[in-house]
């Protein structure tokens, strides 16, 4: 039986209360990364998911990505969300190299085989770690990006500062214009209060942030995890659950994005991608039945960025770009191609 919200909040005032009350209580950020799935691999979210995969390492961490597909192809870069990690583009990634295009896909930061940081998890980290690496692997114009959930809000963020790098933008239910009050769970608004935030990781306070997360990870595949169970949905999501017992940064990398990304914040992005180039083609995807970033807000990005072209699908989850797989990727290839 899942404890109810007034026992969470009663937990974690009293864990905050025991943890101020030892020596412990003075919490300051490793110096050094947390190292990632690289020293204890997992069995599902294998180094080698995706073939031609290489380590990258920066001032603040290694990274892992995957570059494969044709050489001479078009350039497609793939940003995944705040949990899954690289194997939620399993399908699309793999289909698109098939179908002749060059494909770039990466772990961010605290994810699946990149370090995480002991740093805020912010916009600015998330954008800077794609301009790193796009750098590296020497792609500076005419990229197409992808990003679905966080990985939307990233790539949105990464076209409104770098407008002469992207090409096409495809956005899958995209973060950044969620409402604090109503979308933010209630796990998510308790360890974003100033206090709570800056003793959040502490070891007496995980198993309530364990709880929170496992129950992001029902609402956000209600159809992997209910009666009509998709297989798919179900592979990808034992491979993202698996980071929380082998990716000894990633309860520190979830958490800390939870609490420093701008998920209801990112407007002002958003309406600079659609003001600044009107004749950049973007796709968004959504499907109606998604209640981790509701279907609703697709309506403020169309008016944000008015040149964008809604795709809907009609009873599909957050997980749709899994669910959907044929026809998302389908749509996907043939708007790069028109």
């Amino acid at each position: 039986m899942l404890p109810s919200a007034k026992f969470v909040v009663a937990y974690t005032i009293g864990a905050l209360v025991l943890a101020l009350w030892l020596k412990s209580e003075s919490i300051s950020k490793n110096k050094k990364p947390l190292p990632s799935l690289r020293v204890n691999p997992s069995e599902t979210y294998t180094e080698n998911f995706y073939p031609n995969g290489k380590y990258l390492e920066f001032p603040m961490g290694t990274m892992r990505y995957w570059l494969f597909g044709n050489p001479n192809g078009k350039r497609v870069v793939m940003v995944h969300g705040i949990s899954t990690g690289s194997p939620t583009y399993d399908k699309l990634a793999r289909y698109m190299a098939d179908a002749g295009h060059n494909v770039l896909v990466f772990d961010l930061w605290g994810r699946g085989y990149s370090d995480a940081p002991p740093t805020y998890y912010d916009e600015s980290l998330y954008t800077t770690q794609l301009a790193l690496l796009l750098q590296k692997v020497g792609w500076d114009s005419d990229v197409d990006v992808v990003g679905v959930s966080l990985g939307g809000a990233i790539a949105t963020s990464f076209t409104a500062f770098y407008p002469e790098i992207v090409n096409r933008l495809i956005l899958i239910a995209p973060a950044g214009l969620m409402q604090a009050d109503s979308d933010i769970p209630l796990y998510g608004r308790i360890f974003r209060l100033p206090i709570v935030n800056k003793i959040v990781i502490h070891p007496y306070l995980k198993p309530v942030a364990m709880w929170g997360i496992t129950q992001f990870y029902k609402a956000a595949r209600p159809k992997a995890l209910g009666p009509n169970k998709n297989p798919e949905s179900i592979r990808i999501a034992d491979a993202a659950f698996s980071q929380f017992h082998k990716h000894s940064g990633f309860f520190h990398a979830f958490l800390s994005t939870v609490i420093d990304y701008p998920l209801f914040d990112l407007h002002e992005r958003y309406e600079r991608v659609g003001q600044r180039d009107i004749n950049r083609k973007i796709l968004v995807i959504w499907g109606t039945d998604d209640v981790t970033v509701p279907f609703r807000h697709s309506q403020l990005l169309k008016k944000l960025i008015p040149q964008s072209k809604l795709s809907v699908y009609e009873d599909a989850a957050h997980d749709v770009l899994i669910s959907r797989y044929p026809q998302v990727n389908l749509e996907i290839k043939e708007f790069l191609a028109e």
